[in-house]
């Protein structure tokens, strides 16, 4: 017994020296991770960002004179958890007829409620990088004092965005103008144009009743002269709207679809198409809408290889509070990467909750590519994983980044947490020796900045140089 007690006694002195030396050894690790994180961090801070995905608005777009903080909350992702937590929405124009301080008797709890979600999180980064709010959660008095600074700032909106716009690290973003999507008019010193494409898609089966008062594309294509009598027509002015986008150095084209029915686009014939587009809109059945519908996406997707544009589509998660996210699962999409291999199709927001399929997509074709757009917002945690699931499977001179965002402070927040995002994940890997630091370095460069120039073709659209 005596020998068994000096035994165990040896076995436990060794298993506490091995545990210390455990620790010691996990300390340094962390340290090194650490420091490898803040150091990819750095760098990434030094690159130029090419921002693929924005939805930017004027303050004027609002009808809004002044913007506080609570309008911009209530432009922001945040919103939509504060409503899941029991606020009220209200619109901007509603918000400016409160009363100081009734906001946070309206917004102060649910705020306090979402202070753990990634839509809370990248929201204050883009603060305290733009305004050095040093706090770490919103509060009723440092609203306050925000707000009087983003009213100053908004007081001359022009020189307030590009004085953001620079400090955020931005050198282009990809203006999605999907609340006016046939102006091709934009601020080329800061954007590129996206040709958004819903309306061509949807209101190929909303064809105005004799009589009716043209809206939307019909009285586009009313003011401009053209005739809508069929769809040879209608494809006429679709034509026609890819040539001015164009003209005007569009990079892209967009596809949100998933907001308003499935991404699921059945092949449909000529024929078919015609012999729909010439029935009354209103005696459609909804499969003989979605046929129509699919025809016309079809043919936008031929269109947009012929003018070498890349087609971004939104897939995954979907905005606010009340949808049917089954409309929007990456697979759905399948048969068109497969009929389509001359086009070039940018999958969104890592298709989540679906992202392993959405990687799969990237890692099968081609001629499919992958946006972090969004993702880290939707949840950081997420993204950290599903980049590294990734890399692991998609060669990363295919994947980009994009904010998603209505003002430049929340883009701010966006490319700040999304700079975290890939930071940490391409720290543990190389701690898990999977990658050198260089290899890190190109990544980076890859998806802020040199993927897009490269995939989108920008040195010959916009007829400049990114160096």
């Amino acid at each position: 017994m005596k020998g068994r007690r000096v035994l165990n006694g040896k076995w436990l002195m060794s298993l506490l020296v091995c545990v210390s030396l455990l620790g010691f050894q996990q300390c340094a690790i962390d340290r090194q991770n650490s420091s490898r994180y803040l150091e990819l961090l750095e760098f990434t801070d030094g690159i130029k960002v090419i921002n693929t995905h924005e939805h930017q608005h004027r303050p004027e777009e609002y009808g809004i004179d002044t913007l506080d903080f609570y309008h911009l909350l209530n432009g922001a992702y945040l919103m939509a958890d504060l409503v899941s937590s029991g606020a009220e929405r209200w619109d901007m124009e509603g918000l400016s007829t409160l009363d100081p301080g009734r906001e946070w008797e309206i917004f102060g709890e649910a705020l306090d409620h979402s202070r753990s979600t990634s839509y809370y999180g990248h929201f204050i980064m883009g603060f305290q990088k733009l305004y050095a709010f040093q706090d770490l959660s919103f509060t009723e008095s440092n609203i306050t004092s925000l707000s009087a600074q983003i009213e100053q700032n908004y007081s001359d909106y022009p020189a307030w965005f590009d004085k953001a716009f620079h400090e955020a690290g931005f050198e282009l973003i990809f203006l999605d103008q999907y609340w006016n999507p046939f102006n091709s008019l934009i601020d080329t010193s800061h954007y590129a144009l996206v040709f958004h494409i819903n309306q061509l898609v949807m209101q190929a089966s909303r064809r105005p009743a004799h009589g009716e008062n043209p809206q939307s594309i019909y009285k586009e294509a009313s003011a401009e002269g053209y005739a809508m009598a069929d769809l040879d027509d209608y494809l006429d002015y679709c034509d026609h709207l890819f040539e001015t986008n164009v003209a005007h150095k569009a990079v892209c084209v967009k596809n949100s679809l998933a907001y308003s029915r499935k991404l699921q686009y059945d092949e449909v014939s000529y024929e078919t198409a015609r012999s729909l587009f010439d029935l009354p809109s209103s005696s459609l059945s909804e499969d003989e809408s979605a046929s129509l519908q699919n025809y016309l996406f079809h043919w936008i997707i031929e269109k947009s290889a012929e003018y070498k544009l890349p087609i971004q589509i939104h897939t995954g998660y979907l905005a606010g509070n009340s949808n049917y996210l089954e409309n929007s699962n990456p697979l759905d999409l399948n048969n068109l990467f497969v009929k389509y291999p001359e086009a070039k199709f940018v999958l969104f927001h890592g298709g989540y909750p679906w992202t392993s399929e959405f990687i799969a997509m990237g890692k099968m074709f081609s001629n499919v590519y992958l946006d972090l757009v969004w993702l880290p917002q939707i949840s950081r945690e997420k993204a950290v994983l599903a980049l590294d699931e990734m890399l692991d499977c998609v060669p990363y001179n295919k994947i980009f980044w994009g904010g998603d965002c209505s003002f430049i402070e929340e883009s701010t927040g966006s490319l700040e947490y999304a700079k975290s995002v890939v930071a940490e994940t391409l720290a543990k890997r190389i701690e898990r020796g999977l990658l050198s630091r260089e290899v890190a370095h190109e990544i980076i460069q890859g998806i802020f900045r040199e993927n897009a120039i490269e995939t989108f073709q920008l040195e010959a659209i916009l007829g400049r140089t990114f160096e």
